[in-house]
């Protein structure tokens, strides 16, 4: 399944009413594909499925008091994941989750005690967002699906502002007041009595006793472990990129299934900029004999009003990255065409020091990326240059900054006595896990699911995150440059021009077609009085880009940054109906 959706009432009176709202839910998801519900007085549960696949909930057989699953992902080594879960929770109850392997979300509802559990994968891969009623709860894997239920309340406040803005959130909450997140790793259950929660995974801090190179052998054993089981029965298919990542990611799933991948790779066609890691991926792709696929993007496509709004939806909230996420979104409907199931890269700057070398000189003050974005000269971080300075200062944006890297070091779990470097480099690589992976790992996962792809992520495996959590700061980096480790164990895996060339971020378009889009669509909106964003909107300040077009190209793409999030705020708030209550 792709996605779920439900509403649950303790009271018992549903009646016509809840499965006409939840088929609107449904009506308003992103994700097609076949879908069915289940329906009593108390609960409605429904599920899209993947094209192809059943869809629906999955109900116990042989006794009066049902048990109904529901399940977005996949469940390692279960071809049929609702019956694995439904299994599980008859015999363990919520507990059953320490045992699955994979990402996924789900919600049961159990008719014997009149309850419904919501659970997630440990990494929180799955998305899962809920709003408590008066009267019991609604849940949904897409916002945009729970903004369709008429009791939850669409009022964005400063703090919400502030968590999109910063890209920055609370575990276990969401930007719209009210509503709330299943945090990773995490199952709670919901009753007359309330609510209750139970937590089955976190990382874990233990002192590291192995040698580097004894480190790297298990490191790529597991690797090769994570890769086999998330392709499962799935022919391997992998998003080629040509940098580090996606380059060794070839080499395992060829080592994997004894056999080349099939590769995707991305490209611009029209004006548009080369891609810097294309001639890098055709070497892979030489290499390994790789049954490969260039897709090539035009840059007009990028600024269709229809993939716009998709990929805005799709992602569930405004981001600064325009068509640095339209471009993925555009990739995986392609792929999708092709294959179920592809592999991506993604992931592995969250463990293997992907934030660069020097760990010693490393001074945490704030999040790394905000550190940067504050270095070139954006202290709230990308994106908030359009908006009126007295805003951000009324909703305290920087205050709400650091609360939320006080909170986030406050949970950092440590070892007592540890070298000061290694400790630096715990606080670093857990920021980066349980903060940056909403802006890559997550996104990609909702985008891929929206355009009809499964991406799985061998490299955001929590058993990958644990070993790599405790390994010493110094040995990420040892080499002198970034993910050493994985460098190392990647060398027979990748042709030596991959080792040894330099990081570029993901591919963006300098197309000049893509950019008068832009300037189009901002001079549209400040012509409109009836655009939300007009209420933060530094107006003087967005009209010299319509009259100046090249402040887009401030720091190669920082003004656009700007631009893009502006007008992803606009939309998503219109779209949304969302009102805001600063």
């Amino acid at each position: 399944m792709s996605a779920l959706f439900g509403w649950w009432t303790r009271r018992g009176d549903l009646g016509q009413t809840g499965p006409a709202t939840v088929a609107a839910m449904v009506a308003s998801s992103r994700r097609g594909g076949p879908h069915g519900s289940w329906t009593s007085g108390h609960a409605v549960l429904a599920a899209v499925g993947e094209p192809g696949q059943e869809s629906g909930p999955l109900v116990s057989q042989g006794t009066e008091s049902p048990v109904v699953v529901v399940v977005d992902g996949y469940v390692h080594g279960s071809r049929n994941p609702a019956q694995t879960l439904l299994d599980g929770y008859l015999a363990e109850n919520e507990v059953a989750a320490e045992r699955w392997q994979g990402a996924f979300a789900f919600a049961v509802w159990d008719s014997r005690t009149g309850e419904i559990v919501l659970g997630r994968d440990r990494l929180g891969i799955k998305p899962l967002s809920y709003v408590r009623l008066e009267d019991g709860v609604v849940f949904a894997s897409e916002v945009g699906a729970l903004a369709a239920h008429p009791d939850v309340p669409l009022e964005l406040d400063g703090a919400g502002l502030s968590a999109l803005l910063t890209q920055l959130r609370r575990p276990g909450l969401g930007a719209l007041r009210g509503m709330r997140e299943i945090p990773p790793g995490t199952t709670v259950r919901f009753s007359a009595a309330g609510e209750r929660r139970r937590r089955y995974w976190s990382l874990e801090a233990f002192s590291h006793t192995a040698s580097r190179e004894e480190t790297i052998g298990r490191v790529r054993k597991l690797l090769d472990e994570v890769v086999h089981d998330d392709l499962g029965d799935a022919d391997p298919a992998v998003l080629l990129s040509g940098g580090l990542d996606s380059s060794v990611l070839t080499g395992l799933a060829a080592e994997a299934v004894g056999r080349p991948p099939r590769t995707f790779t991305v490209s611009f066609g029209g004006t548009a900029s080369a891609v810097p890691d294309l001639p890098y991926a055709e070497e892979v792709v030489r290499f390994w004999n790789c049954d490969h696929e260039r897709v090539t993007i035009e840059p007009d496509q990028l600024s269709q009003p229809g993939t716009l709004t998709d990929s805005l939806l799709a992602k569930d909230w405004p981001t600064p990255f325009g068509d640095k996420n339209i471009t993925p979104y555009l990739l995986s409907r392609h792929v999708g065409r092709r294959t179920p199931v592809a592999l991506s890269g993604e992931g592995a700057d969250a463990m293997f020091g992907g934030l660069g070398p020097d760990v010693e000189k490393r001074v945490l003050t704030t999040f790394p990326w905000i550190a940067r974005a504050r270095a070139m000269g954006m202290p709230h971080g990308l994106g908030t240059g359009l908006l009126q300075a007295e805003v951000l200062q009324d909703i305290d944006i920087a205050g709400y900054i650091d609360s939320r890297f006080a909170e986030a070091l406050e949970e950092v779990p440590q070892v007592r006595g540890e070298d000061p470097v290694d400790r630096l480099g715990r606080q670093t690589d857990y920021l980066t896990a349980t903060r940056l992976l909403e802006q890559t790992v997550l996104h990609s996962e909702r985008m891929s699911a929206a355009a009809g792809l499964q991406l799985r992520f061998p490299f955001a495996d929590h058993r990958l995150f644990t070993l790599l959590y405790n390994v010493p700061a110094r040995w990420k980096s040892f080499d002198g440059r970034e993910k050493s480790l994985l460098r190392a164990l990647g060398a027979p895996l990748v042709p030596t021009s991959v080792l040894s060339r330099r990081k570029v971020p993901y591919p963006i378009t300098y197309d000049r077609g893509y950019k008068q889009a832009l300037v189009e669509r901002l001079r549209t909106l400040l012509d409109d009085p009836s655009a939300p964003v007009h209420t933060v909107l530094d107006r003087e300040h967005a009209e010299r880009y319509v009259t100046t077009p090249r402040l887009l190209d401030r720091g190669g793409w920082l003004g656009r940054a700007d631009v893009e999030m502006v007008l992803q705020l606009d939309a998503w708030l219109r779209h949304l109906r969302v009102r805001l209550v600063l």
